[in-house]
């Protein structure tokens, strides 16, 4: 009796998938449509595999959007360096930072939007911003909601970079456009430095406020 040789594979199908790679196509989509685009059937037709193989190698959806927001962070985080200098310097660079990660990848703020972000280093860079505000001269409270501050001011300008676009005073109806406040300045770089300058003044400020009163 000969031997059952067994089911063969699909031509085509691998068997196994590499998860790198998976996770990295999985983030050029949620980068692209957002994190609701990222499904086992697209991840699937980009890899050339099925779309098994992506539940079985990711253990479930949410796990695989999980994996792409935490690897995403993780690779900013681990890319970001601390200028020398004093709190202003490292508050300015973590903004920027921070800007950067956010513009680049879209997904992140749609995950953060939702949850705060569980990802490795993240909650390590927090803690080294509020530790640098409280050298500067902040309570520990004022310096965790001064971090904040700056957080929410960077996800907030974002967040309303990318839903507006680029082109907003040009798409708005005529009548509107020019009954807007920035339409005569909407340039989104000096916007935000000019914001971020002014917040980091308010910092400054209340530094000498919690000195003044001992805290």
């Amino acid at each position: 009796m000969a031997a059952n040789p067994g089911r063969a594979a699909r031509p085509g199908r691998p068997s196994s998938v590499d998860r790198a790679e998976m996770i990295a196509v999985a983030a050029r989509i949620a980068d692209d449509d957002g994190l609701e685009a990222v499904t086992f059937r697209a991840v699937a037709a980009e890899m050339g595999t099925s779309a098994m193989a992506v539940h079985r190698a990711s253990g479930g959806i949410d796990a695989l959007r999980h994996q792409v927001v935490a690897r995403t962070v993780a690779d900013a985080v681990r890319e970001f360096v601390l200028p020398d200098g004093g709190w202003r310097a490292k508050a300015t660079a973590f903004a920027h930072a921070l800007r950067e990660l956010l513009m680049r990848h879209p997904l992140v703020l749609e995950a953060h939007r939702m949850a705060s972000l569980d990802a490795p280093g993240a909650d390590a860079m927090a803690h080294r911003m509020v530790a640098s505000l409280r050298e500067g001269g902040l309570s520990d409270e004022h310096a965790a909601y001064g971090y904040a501050a700056v957080h929410d001011f960077v996800t907030g300008h974002v967040a309303i970079r990318l839903g507006r676009g680029e082109l907003e005073l040009l798409v708005i109806a005529p009548e509107r456009r020019e009954a807007s406040v920035f339409a005569e300045f909407h340039d989104y770089d000096r916007r935000f430095d000019f914001g971020l300058r002014v917040l980091l003044d308010g910092l400054a400020a209340a530094m000498k406020e919690d000195a003044d009163a001992g805290r």
